[in-house]
């Protein structure tokens, strides 16, 4: 069995004494700002959860007395009524008022009100119950408090003479019924919510669950169990230690073995449960388990990541970054798994910037700044690709996480500078994929990049600083689509060597990524390779030095005869005898 330690969301305390519970989705939180307003001037406004019998027979004998009711504002809010009902449209079983005169008076915020007789919970609930408000405004309010985290049966709302409606999916309306009595259950976990790996791999063998767990009982909770059952057996448990008070939740995260071994369909589905108190048995299993579907390839490929550098000669804190990703890709985790390529592009163009670099702005989706990066043009919460790095951890932290995420597509990258064209790099790209939709429009983009390009005039930078990573030329901005035969596929492309370049300080870079011309940011890189001009095929073409043809005719391309003494580094035709060579001359 597996054992995990986990992270309160709120801080725990010290186990005490607990007589008074809440009953309701919303955790106590309230919205840092209402954005749920009715424009409409004397009307009712109503809002409430709905708890089953299984749920209410946990607290069976215990007495509701009262609603913990969320108002986002007071304004124009001149009554508020609290209440429970078997039905939404039914009857109020209990309830209370309160005004902007009375005491307590309406307040935004929480509202704390008693019924005027508590209602009890009998010992077999029959029927669930609504647990809930109404509110009168006399001009437009924005009254309704809700989070934005979902709860199944956590938001019902309905405004002035409107028809109910259950919100549930999109949040959780703050209200909370409050409960006092002598049989107050002990032990009582619920799991709120869990996501897992979308992919569950055979050759890997386990899923990731992150789930997240309140505390609905008396006990504070030190452990519990997450357990996963495929088709109605239990492939696996790990063990969550915590400390975990009354009325507090916490998240979790566990690797579990599914023990798959055969693709079927192509489709699973797990029940991820909790259970396995240390405290004692769950005394409400209904809200323990959740069901999630995922799809099952065979296998996965190794994860290289693409990182993009946004800079300019024009930055004075450009400098800043490129030292991060210097020290960085001299560690072993991200010296072979990193590629980097850089834009010089998003603040000002300097005279290393190429057409495609002013392309890829759009990966900002708006302004666009620099030093900025993109790391496999994931989105960064921000409604951006590109974000500005605060620090060399940040930065490594964005690559870890997208290093830690499966492949699905390989990407294999051989480049040749034959004797038949010395100045061209000619460059083959292949691979397979093991997922039978990788993205919707898989596009293969191959990049030239020149390292150790001395600086002209960078702000911030000593006279030695080098340009490390520059992208040099591509095949198509957003690459060519990827036409694959079966599972694999297969590409070439050519690229002129500009004689400007150094080609010892030549690298290509390709990448598999999605292509959504209307969405900067779906736009995902799947994978990446890279190889360096040490591990280029240049058969049929020569390296030497100029000393070493004292004795050889030299020509150049076009078949005009030079003296060495004016030779220059450069690709020519050497005779020897009666054999012709191409050669590069340093």
């Amino acid at each position: 069995m597996l054992t995990t330690a986990c992270l309160a969301l709120w801080a725990g305390h010290a186990s005490a004494e607990v007589s008074d519970m809440t009953l309701g989705y919303c955790a106590g939180q309230l919205p840092a700002k209402g954005d749920i307003s009715y424009g409409e001037a004397d009307k009712w406004v109503e809002g409430a959860i709905y708890v089953t019998p299984g749920m209410l027979s946990t607290y069976a004998g215990n007495e509701l007395v009262g609603v913990n009711a969320g108002l986002a504002s007071k304004l124009n809010i001149d009554q508020l009524t609290v209440w429970l009902r078997h039905d939404l449209d039914g009857e109020n079983i209990a309830e209370a008022t309160i005004t902007g005169d009375t005491d307590p008076k309406i307040a935004k915020g929480w509202n704390a009100v008693d019924f005027n007789q508590a209602w009890t919970i009998p010992a077999a609930p029959e029927e669930g119950l609504y647990i809930g408000y109404s509110f009168h405004q006399k001009g437009p309010a924005f009254g309704v408090a809700a989070i934005e985290e979902p709860s199944p049966n956590g938001f019902f709302v309905r405004f002035g003479d409107g028809e109910w409606e259950d919100r549930s999916a999109q949040g959780t309306i703050c209200i909370e019924g409050r409960m006092r009595g002598e049989a107050l259950p002990k032990v009582n976990l619920t799991l709120q919510d869990v996501v897992i790996d979308p992919v569950y791999i055979i050759d890997r063998g386990v899923i990731t669950a992150t789930g997240k767990v309140k505390n609905m009982a008396t006990f504070t909770v030190t452990g519990f169990d997450v357990s996963a059952e495929v088709a109605g057996e239990r492939r696996g448990t790990a063990h969550v230690d915590c400390t975990l008070p009354y009325n507090e939740t916490m998240t979790f995260e566990v690797t579990l073995p599914l023990g798959i071994t055969e693709m079927g369909s192509g489709e699973g589905e797990v029940t991820i449960t909790v259970d396995g108190i240390a405290e004692g048995a769950d005394e409400d299993m209904t809200d323990n388990s959740l069901t999630r579907t995922f799809g099952i390839v065979e296998r996965d490929f190794t994860r290289r990541i693409l990182v993009e550098e946004f800079t300019s000669e024009k930055c004075p804190n450009c400098p800043r970054v490129a030292y991060y990703m210097h020290d960085a890709l001299e560690k072993e985790e991200f010296k072979d798994n990193v590629l980097p390529v850089c834009h010089h592009s998003g603040y000002y163009p300097d005279w290393l910037t190429s057409w495609f670099d002013e392309e890829y702005t759009e990966l900002y989706n708006g302004s666009t700044y620099a030093p900025a990066m993109a790391v496999d043009r994931l989105e960064v919460g921000e409604n951006s690709a590109a974000w500005c790095p605060s620090s060399s951890n940040e930065m490594e932290q964005k690559w870890r996480s997208a290093l830690s995420r499966p492949a699905f597509v390989s990407v294999n990258v051989k480049v040749k500078i034959d004797g038949d064209a010395p100045d061209r790099l000619k460059v083959s790209v292949d691979g397979a994929k093991s997922k039978d939709v990788l993205c919707e429009n898989p596009t293969l983009t191959v990049l030239v990049v020149e390292n150790d390009i001395p600086s002209r005039s960078q702000a911030s930078a000593d006279s030695d600083f080098v340009h490390q990573h520059v992208g040099r030329a591509v095949n198509s901005a957003w690459g060519d689509p990827v036409e694959f035969n079966g599972d694999e596929y297969s590409y070439e492309c050519e690229f002129a060597i500009n004689p400007n370049w150094v080609r010892e300080n030549l690298q290509v870079v390709a990448f598999i990524g999605n292509y959504n011309a209307s969405n900067p940011l779906d736009r995902e890189v799947e994978n990446t390779a890279g190889v360096g001009y040490e591990d280029f095929d240049t058969t049929g073409i020569g390296d030497i030095t100029l000393g070493e043809i004292d004795e050889a005719e030299v020509y150049t391309l076009s078949g005009v005869k030079v003296e060495r003494a004016n030779l220059t580094p450069g690709i020519y035709v050497v005779r020897e005898g009666g054999r012709f060579m191409k050669i590069v001359v340093k």
